[in-house]
């Protein structure tokens, strides 16, 4: 058998590692492994999908293209494989696919355990729960614990006290929610961390003793002591003052509290000489003066107590609250392992830990050891030190085969590492290279296939710049350790003279952003272009407000967002039932009977308060007999003349998800007012909409061209650590070494080795927050528009870095701007929109030769489906039309209407009448639309007319696989009418525009129809039928 080495591939964004992945795993093949053999493994079924796509498509090429079969081999260094020996290769991958180990690494650790659920304690067979089972999993076993009827006395008094250390020094009295809080950000942690001795403990800290003991004293007695002083010392009014105000600041002050509230200034210099002033020879100036303040020998000393014993007050609260939250942990964790976990209900967290806690795991390795002979890792940077351990034996054995027969090889790129907040430890992928620096080759891909040269000028010039990126305006650490692993981006060979354009946009305002954003996309009209259109921004919260914005300032664009809705709750009828539910379960719930005052289910509630309970007494009893969803049907058909069409399409979601909850037996009301708010949807995405996505689920995509408007925040750095999380501190090989909430970076400088490890989370804040800029930055094949404001003078947040890097004067105005807005860098022009080939847009349209289309989906036909020319398009001008998916289902179920509709006669109203209890709004919608005689008379019976309804198609045009479906299809002899149904929110000022959108769809409808049918094309008129003004146009 021939050797394969191991390698190791830093492949940046852009550059091919799926291409490197997939040619990897065909020439195992060839080399004759069996499929069994190979695990590939990476972090999405998205992922998973594209690699295996891409293997399979690779080997049809070559299988059936001899230049395709010399080109794959040349690529896999196997110049002598034919195309018959790739043809086999095909049918043996295709003959094993039952065998294939390629997928996700949480579905790998789920086959282990599935394979040997008894030998970790579960009972046989086990289901993975959803986020909303866990989060409901983690809630009942809150209550557990809480219960008198199920918990001792004394642990539940423990609990509370453990609960009030985990506060120590914060005023929350919401046991309940903030406990569910603790869990969503330390469980996980206490997983990966269960050794008590990690938490908080001055012994892991000071292995030679606290340096920072808390004294018995009255902290009160000795400020008013010092206070005294201050007169009698030769300070300035203002100096004075600051003392005084400092005096009045640490009497009152408590642990958990801001400690540098008052006369920041001193206080500062005061924590940064504590040993001068113990020695009482501290010395300073302060504001402009020259000269120096000189305090007496007493009034420095009594200050140096004062300060180190509030500076141990504060440690010792955070030392205690850091063991309170484990202890909260511990106590929850072993209630739910008992109680969830070895039922068999387990989350993908829960997976790794199961496999990393067996004290026999060598006995489940040594079981598994035969079965791999290659393994493949994907996106390697995002992968944690837990689920390394889960598999870092198994790969020990393979890197280090005696005979060479078996293989290891990974890919990923640690500037692209986004979820080191979850776990991800992109130096894990440096700690494996020098364990197995004898046996592993390492190399570089920096070519991309994704990018023209005029954006990679732009990302050069900012995560090329290793003097700005090390300059203390941001982290010097973190740019040092950027600028160790950056190398300059180039242009693979058949993109080194293709244009783009890449612009770094100023505006004085932070509010004019969006102003900018429209105009570019004006500029661009990226539909009009077919190009593939992604706004990325920081946060959820600001996919919605662009969205917002976009459909109201530009109501011909489609715009979609892709950030989650809520179906269930997040509309007028929504809120009403959850209101309704919840006061029948609590009935002096005075804010819902309130909220119900002023909705429609007023109505159908009495006034006199006995009896509105006995309707709502009766409303639970229904719940309990019947379920969620019929009781919630029968409330909504007594208010069904007053919703619109918006309303009646939400009832339908909030229906559907009303049964899934019967399903899972559960009656329990509270239950379900947690379900609902907590379910969540996406709007659907395509080529032909401008998509706002945030950065991190923008990862891993490609788009011609990206517009970055969102990154700013005023009040924080790019060094900036998270606030609401427990700091880890690591040793070098990436296990926790103690575990502590960090106090503000100003006490941790004062306090070893506290400083240290507040400065490399701050470090590693800064490093993530580079990765993230990256991710953004590359996602464009030709053009790349950044938006910013224009940076303050102490800023160190994204515009900042920004500025620095790419601004080299002024700017100089962008032309027809709303708004005052400079251009500061600039890299090609707006031409670039001539010379880009348009093509139409869908999944895998790449060309042959670049890895690129490895990367992400594998050259084929490219696939045109109609419909995308022009689908159903909504304004922004009403917050109650449907929009997004709901639009999508809505048109989907008025075309199923007329699906059964052949011609209008004594059937159409039993249709409609059966439709109605489905879908009432698009069952009413065809009824209107067909007393139109515009419309009835396409319904006409015509003798001797073969009819089609919703006919599939699919068949080459042009060299593009065109696939869709004709909504209607009259045939006569020798000429045709093709009749398409549009639900677009149109009326008669927007109608003609809307005609010209979908005239392309229509254009083409009609050259399918004449290909099929051998009609001519001049003989096929198309119609449109729109069906909410019951308007027939044609195209």
């Amino acid at each position: 058998m021939i050797q394969i080495s191991n390698k190791m591939i830093r492949a940046s964004a852009g550059t091919g590692k799926t291409y490197q992945l997939t040619n990897r795993f065909i020439k195992l093949l060839l080399c004759g492994l069996p499929v069994e053999r190979i695990i590939a493994l990476t972090f999405t079924r998205k992922a998973a999908g594209e690699f295996f796509e891409g293997i399979l498509t690779k080997l049809a090429k070559a299988a059936s293209e001899p230049t395709e079969a010399r080109k794959l081999a040349e690529e896999i260094s196997m110049p002598d494989i034919n195309q018959a020996e790739f043809r086999g290769a095909l049918r043996r991958l295709v003959d094993s696919m039952g065998q294939l180990s390629l997928g996700t690494i949480d579905g790998f650790f789920n086959r282990i355990i599935m394979m040997f659920s008894l030998e970790f304690g579960l009972g046989g067979e086990f289901e993975m729960m959803s986020e909303f089972e866990q989060q409901q999993a983690r809630l009942l076993v809150l209550e557990m614990l809480l219960e008198e009827n199920t918990a001792r006395r004394e642990d539940r008094e423990s609990l509370i006290e453990t609960f009030r250390l985990s506060t120590a020094g914060k005023d929350d009295r919401r046991f309940v929610s903030s406990f569910e809080k603790y869990l969503e950000n330390c469980h996980e942690l206490w997983l990966r961390v269960p050794d008590p001795s990690r938490w908080g403990d001055p012994d892991r800290l000071w292995p030679k003793g606290n340096l920072w003991p808390s004294q018995a004293m009255d902290r009160v007695v000795k400020v008013a002591e010092w206070r005294e002083l201050i007169a009698g010392e030769s300070f300035g009014k203002s100096v004075q003052n600051g003392f005084s105000a400092m005096a009045d600041h640490l009497a009152t002050w408590m642990p958990g509290r801001e400690l540098l509230a008052k006369s920041k200034t001193l206080m500062l210099r005061a924590l940064e000489n504590l040993d001068a002033l113990d020695q009482g020879t501290w010395v300073f100036k302060f504001g402009n003066a020259k000269a120096l303040n000189t305090p007496s020998e007493k009034f420095s000393q009594q200050l140096a107590v004062i300060l180190r014993q509030c500076v141990a007050e504060e440690l010792a609260s955070r030392l205690g609250r850091t063991r309170g939250v484990f202890g909260l942990m511990a106590a929850f964790e072993q209630r739910y392992d008992a109680q969830v976990r070895r039922p068999g209900k387990l989350s993908f967290v829960d997976l790794p830990v199961l496999l990393d806690a067996r004290e026999d795991r060598l006995d489940l390795e040594y079981r598994m050891d035969g079965a791999f002979d290659h393994w493949l890792l994907d996106e390697f940077q995002d992968t944690s030190l837990l689920q390394w351990q889960s598999i870092a034996n198994l790969v020990d054995e393979v890197v280090q085969d005696p005979e060479g027969r078996r293989g290891f090889f990974c890919v990923g790129d640690q500037k692209q590492s986004l979820y080191q907040w979850r776990g991800g430890d992109p130096r894990l992928f440096d700690r494996i290279e020098q364990r197995y620096s004898e046996g592993i080759e390492s190399s570089s891909l920096d070519e991309s296939w994704r990018s023209v040269p005029d954006v990679l000028a732009m990302v050069n010039e900012v995560f090329g710049d290793s003097q700005v990126l090390a300059s203390d305006t941001f982290n010097s650490v973190a740019g040092e350790r950027w600028n160790n692993g950056w190398r300059k981006h180039t242009a693979a060979k058949p993109l080194v003279e293709k244009k783009g354009h890449a612009m770094y946009i100023t505006v004085d305002d932070v509010d004019n952003r969006w102003a900018v954003l429209q105009h570019l996309l004006e500029q661009l009209q990226p539909i009009e272009h077919g190009l593939e259109c992604a706004i990325l921004v920081q946060k959820n919260d600001t996919v919605r407000e662009v969205v917002n914005f976009l459909r109201g300032a530009l109501p011909n664009v489609p715009v979609m967002g892709e950030s989650a809705t809520n179906p269930g709750a997040d509309n007028p009828l929504g809120a009403a039932l959850l209101s309704l539910f919840r006061a029948a379960a609590h009935p002096v719930d005075h804010f819902s009977l309130g909220h119900l005052a002023l909705t429609p289910f007023a109505n159908h509630l009495p006034e006199d308060p006995h009896e509105r309970q006995n309707i709502l007494r009766q409303l639970q009893r229904d719940l309990h007999q019947t379920g969620f969803e019929v009781t919630a049907r029968n409330w909504i058909g007594k208010i069904e003349n007053n919703l619109n069409d918006f309303s009646r399409w939400r009832a339908t979601q909030f229906l559907e998800l009303a049964r899934q909850f019967d399903e899972t037996g559960s009656r329990e009301i509270d239950a379900f007012l947690r379900f609902m708010p907590a379910q969540e949807s996406t709007d659907a995405s395509g080529a032909n909409v401008v998509q706002v996505m945030t950065i991190h689920k923008a990862k891993g995509l490609t788009f011609d061209v990206t517009l970055v408007p969102d990154l700013e925040n005023k009040k924080a750095r790019l060094d900036s650590a998270r606030q609401d999380a427990l700091h880890t501190h690591v040793g070098s090989d990436g296990s926790a070494e103690w575990i502590l909430d960090l106090p503000p970076k100003e006490l941790c400088h004062v306090i070893k080795p506290l400083g240290a490890a507040s400065e490399l989370a701050r470090a590693e804040a800064c490093y993530e927050n580079l990765c993230k800029l990256y991710v953004a930055f590359t996602r464009s094949r030709g053009g790349l528009y950044v938006i910013t404001s224009e940076p303050s003078g102490s800023s160190g947040y994204y515009p900042r870095l920004l500025v620095d890097t790419l601004a080299k004067d002024e700017g100089k105005d962008f032309a027809g701007s709303p708004v005052s807005a400079k251009v500061r860098f600039e890299s090609g022009n707006f031409k670039w929109l001539n010379f880009w080939k348009i093509e139409p847009k869908t999944e895998g349209a790449e060309k042959a030769f670049e890895p690129e289309s490895a990367e992400r989906r594998h050259r084929r036909l490219a696939r045109r489906r109609p419909s995308a020319h022009g689908g159903t398009e909504f304004g922004g001008a009403s917050l109650f039309e449907p929009k997004g998916t709901d639009a999508a289902a809505f048109g989907t179920a008025v075309h199923a209407i007329f699906e059964q509709i052949e011609w209008a006669d004594e059937n159409t109203s039993a249709i409609l009448k059966t439709q109605e209890e489905s879908n009432s709004a698009a069952a009413a919608e065809v009824d209107r639309c067909l007393q139109n005689p515009q419309v009835a008379a396409l319904f006409e019976p015509i003798a001797g007319v073969d009819v089609w309804r919703e006919q599939p198609f699919e068949l080459v045009i042009d060299g593009e696989f065109c696939s869709g479906v004709f909504d209607r299809i009259h045939l006569f002899d020798n000429s045709a009418v093709i009749i398409d149904f549009k639900t677009d929110r149109v009326d008669g000022a927007t109608i003609t525009e809307a005609v010209k959108r979908h005239k392309p769809q229509l254009d083409l409808y009609r050259r399918v129809l004449a290909r099929l049918t051998k009609i001519p094309e001049a003989a096929i008129t198309c119609q449109l039928v729109f069906t909410r003004p019951g308007r027939v146009m044609e195209a």
